[in-house]
């Protein structure tokens, strides 16, 4: 065998060296892969209004801050669609299809408001993006927010924030805020597609669970991409910038920050309201996993009671769901909503007393379980406004404050409210949630701070024929949006009901304590 072996060698090694040689040759003559996404220039008639960056190049996505790894536009048909991801991963599809980010772009009331704004400027639609970024950003990476339409849909593009538009995020940046996400959407798609998935778990795992894309979306810091919104000059008429969302930056400088509690932690807890208890109780364990509910503050969009009212504010059904199992799980996701609300405010009284013909007392509005201000977001129209009926030892009402007028849908001008405005250039309030004509931003009264409390002070007049003692009712009341809103922008006359976040009853002469 060894002089077979020692006959043939040279021939051998002759032949590895050709191999070699033939296949170093074709790497080298083989024409590179074409690097993936859309390249501008293939989307015809697509609109650059806002001028180069610093560095002379296009900002395609501008006024969003959102961006591809590689620069280039996301091919819409190669963006995977939830219903898709949900073959292997039900569960997870079936947390995340109700939540506020599955319809954050088909949503009437969202989609209303940005026409509503696009019909203000001939540039309306390409300012659009600003909004879209974070809403839709299919849309926006697809090239489709344009006024000319030469993209053409897809499912993906409809589902708001979905798998792929986290799963394949490297980079965000909380302070620039804007949607300031980079996503590796054009590297993951193009790697991967669903009938490679069996054959390819790793490839499905380094295009969607990257070790730093899974780091990111762990920290507040992802989340801030979003949750921080400016206006400027390029989709305002603001002068410099004007913060309007501060969500990230309130939780970065709050106690649940410093303590290593993330907006994942409450938001996507199993059991967002137990993890709220569990947290106001001491005990900082992280939660036994992680869903995909993304529970928030938006409980009108849960509102059953709404009946068709409500898939129409909700812009209809996600593909891979059908009518009884979505109306199952918006009504399992609606308890959620309305629990974790409940968690996270309280009422005390504050230094009390009576006297001839007054009573002077203050309520405090508790921020207890939010690891950001109560209200917060962008509140021109979530509002939040304290209710204070107070009455004689016989029950007559003798004062009331904050009454919300159910038939009209009015909160009573007068109530204390927290709440930012909108001011026009002429120095007006903007009651409908007009962007692109905001020159200023100003705050009725801030939120309520984590942890913190606001303290309301009343001086009541008392009849002499009025005796005590004298009980106080106090209500805290949340909105999701102005009634203005409703009528100027979703051309309905719906009444959008309010949400009751806590309620208390204290009595006049008293200690510093709450009966909630």
């Amino acid at each position: 065998m060894k002089y077979q072996v020692r006959d043939h060698a040279p021939l051998l090694a002759v032949s590895s060296v050709l191999c070699i040689a033939l296949l170093i040759g074709a790497r080298l003559l083989w024409p590179p892969p074409p690097e993936p996404g859309v390249d501008l220039a293939d989307i015809p008639y697509y609109q650059l209004p806002f001028g180069p960056d610093d560095a002379g190049l296009p900002r395609p996505f501008w006024p969003s801050r959102m961006q591809t790894e590689n620069g280039r536009f996301a091919d819409p048909a190669k963006i995977q669609s939830a219903a898709d991801c949900a073959i292997c991963h039900p569960r997870e599809f079936e947390e995340w299809a109700p939540s506020l980010h599955a319809i954050a772009g088909r949503d009437t009331v969202y989609e209303r408001a940005v026409e509503a704004n696009e019909d203000l400027h001939k540039d309306g639609i390409e300012k659009a993006r600003f909004c879209e970024g974070c809403h839709a950003p299919g849309e926006v990476l697809a090239g489709r927010t344009n006024r000319f339409k030469s993209v053409m849909p897809s499912d993906a593009e409809t589902e708001g924030i979905s798998c792929v538009m986290c799963h394949t995020a490297t980079h965000a940046d909380p302070v620039e805020g804007n949607g300031a996400l980079t996503l590796a959407i054009n590297e993951g798609t193009d790697r991967l597609s669903n009938p490679l998935l069996l054959a390819a778990p790793r490839d499905h795992a380094r295009a969607f669970g990257a070790k730093e894309t899974n780091a990111l979306i762990a920290k507040g810091d992802f989340c801030g991409g979003c949750h921080t919104e400016t206006y400027d000059t390029s989709m305002s008429k603001v002068e410099g910038r004007q913060h309007v969302q501060t969500t990230h930056a309130e939780w970065r400088d709050s106690w649940y920050a410093g303590n290593g509690v993330t907006c994942q932690d409450c938001h996507m807890a199993p059991d967002p309201a137990a993890y709220v208890r569990q947290i106001r109780s001491g005990d900082l364990a992280k939660p036994e996993r992680y869903a995909h509910n993304f529970v928030g503050a938006n409980y009108l969009m849960f509102n059953t009671g709404l009946g068709s009212n409500l898939t129409f504010l909700r812009g209809g059904i996600l593909p891979g769901l059908s009518d009884a199992r979505n109306t199952e799980l918006i009504a399992r996701q609606g308890e959620a909503t309305r629990a974790l609300l409940r968690s996270a405010a309280g009422l005390a009284l504050r230094g009390s007393e009576v006297a001839p013909g007054r009573l002077r007392f203050g309520i405090a509005v508790q921020n207890l379980g939010a690891g950001h201000n109560l209200p917060t977001g962008v509140i021109d129209q979530k509002y939040m406004w304290l209710e204070v009926v107070v009455r004689d030892a016989t029950g007559a009402e003798i004062y009331h404050s904050g009454a919300f007028d159910a038939t009209r849908g009015e909160t009573d001008p007068d109530a204390v409210i927290w709440r930012e405005d909108f001011i026009d250039a002429d120095g007006e309030r903007i009651p409908d949630h007009l962007t692109f004509i905001t020159a200023a931003i100003s705050h009725v009264r801030t939120g309520v701070p984590p942890k913190g409390e606001d303290v309301v002070r009343y001086d009541v007049a008392v009849t002499s024929d009025a005796t005590g003692p004298f009980r106080v009712e106090a209500r805290l009341w949340y909105r999701v949006a102005t009634q203005e809103f409703a009528y100027n922008t979703l051309k309905t006359d719906l009444v959008i009901p309010p949400f009751e976040l806590t309620a208390a009853e204290f009595a006049l002469p008293a200690t510093d304590e709450a009966r909630q």
